[in-house]
């Protein structure tokens, strides 16, 4: 299992298409893989990779946006779950029925945060999908989130990488300020909502 997070070594054992799984995979379908630091770290290592820097970014936004699609389309096939007493509990139709209001309210700002924010942009493309989200509002905000994403992340990594050449040395450290940056967004959000 550690070599599945091993992140350089995904890079160079599966190049592109370890990439794209992993990025699709995470956005909409299984959370628990490195989305942000595996795309700033391919867009680092892609000079010395000899990676197309504008392929791989177009390709890690398709990734991105199709996973997501696929979450919402998974969401939408989970009714069947109200079947069962446990789940009618967990998913009662007031917070379904808050979430719709919501995401009707705020969908971009949802969308573009999420994407952004490890787990949740795995999780709302599902629950958008389990409410109905307006299908095209949730694509329009998708690509926009999708491109933002990769563009932020690969790019840069990339223009970290050609600015600093020997970073590629230094990449636990890398990747660890990555995932940390990665996840203040919901540690902030959680001692905001305590306070």
């Amino acid at each position: 299992m550690n070599q599945f997070f091993d992140i350089p070594n995904i890079i160079f054992t599966y190049g592109y298409l370890g990439i794209l799984i992993i990025v699709f995979l995470e956005s909409g379908i299984f959370f628990p893989l490195p989305g942000d630091s595996l795309i700033f770290t391919a867009g680092l290592l892609a000079p010395m990779l000899h990676f197309n820097i504008v392929i791989l970014t177009i390709l890690v936004f398709l990734a991105a946006f199709l996973g997501g699609v696929i979450g919402y389309y998974i969401g939408t096939k989970l009714e069947f779950l109200y079947q069962y007493e446990f789940f009618r509990k967990v998913l009662k139709k007031k917070y379904m029925d808050d979430a719709h209001i919501f995401l009707d309210k705020h969908g971009l700002s949802a969308m573009l945060l999420s994407r952004f924010i490890p787990v949740v942009r795995t999780f709302l493309p599902i629950v958008a999908g389990m409410v109905r989200m307006n299908y095209r509002n949730f694509i329009r905000y998708s690509l926009l989130g999708s491109f933002l994403w990769s563009a932020v992340f690969t790019l840069g990594g990339y223009f970290l990488g050609k600015s600093f050449p020997n970073m590629h040395d230094y990449l636990p450290l890398v990747i660890t300020v990555v995932v940390l940056l990665s996840i203040l967004p919901g540690v902030i959000h959680y001692f905001r909502s305590r306070n």
